[in-house]
């Protein structure tokens, strides 16, 4: 939407109309001052705009041409997180691979950051968009990627839910019986007896 606007005056008489021009294609006649028009819905492209004052003789005079131009809306860029995978667990101190893809369709890719929640982990200025985080303690995290154009529109990926643990640790086990040199009789009934626990987890099998 394109505000044009001339000053037009005759010193010997008065001014009759003022036209706009777009080229030579007539898209506006002003009979009264202020001359102005308002150009809507105005397509991308360039134009060569010009006023025509003519008086009330019939006298034409043209004004210099002002060159426009008009670009089609920035469109945002578009940004996905490819690694980690959803749900991912690491075993801490986790390293943990953040790898961004990131296009902009009507322009160039500025920068991705990586976040953390709303902390930001890392700033990567060119693809491939990658990052490693190390020494990541047990906890969950929510990891999103930010990309941004040429243009300062920014995207933020869906986030990915990951888990980091702590290292397992293994399950004890003991025997309870038989003790230790019992002799049997032949042939035997041997009751054996197993005492097993695990401090983090759970115990799934005795063999």
């Amino acid at each position: 939407s394109i505000i044009i606007t001339a000053i037009a005056h005759d010193e010997d008489g008065s001014v009759g109309r003022v036209e706009f021009y777009n080229d030579t294609t007539l898209i506006h006649t002003e009979y009264n001052s202020p001359y102005t028009f308002e150009w809507t819905n105005v397509a991308a492209g360039n134009y060569i705009l010009t006023a025509k004052a003519t008086d009330n003789v019939g006298l034409v005079t043209t004004s210099v041409a002002v060159s426009i131009s008009v670009v089609k809306p920035n469109v945002a860029p578009a940004v996905s997180l490819t690694s980690p995978s959803v749900k991912a667990r690491f075993t801490s101190p986790a390293s943990i691979n953040i790898t961004a893809a990131a296009a902009d369709s009507d322009g160039s890719v500025v920068k991705v950051e990586f976040y953390n929640g709303s902390t930001l982990l890392s700033i990567q200025k060119n693809a491939p968009y990658t990052w490693n985080w190390q020494d990541v303690p047990a906890g969950n995290y929510i990891i999103t990627a930010k990309a941004t154009d040429n243009g300062g529109l920014v995207t933020t990926s869906e986030g990915v839910s990951i888990s980091v643990v702590k290292p397992n640790v293994a399950p004890t086990v003991s025997l309870r019986s038989p003790l230790a040199s019992t002799g049997f009789t032949s042939p035997a009934s041997i009751t054996i007896t197993a005492t097993a626990a695990d401090k983090d987890g759970s115990v799934a099998k005795v063999e």
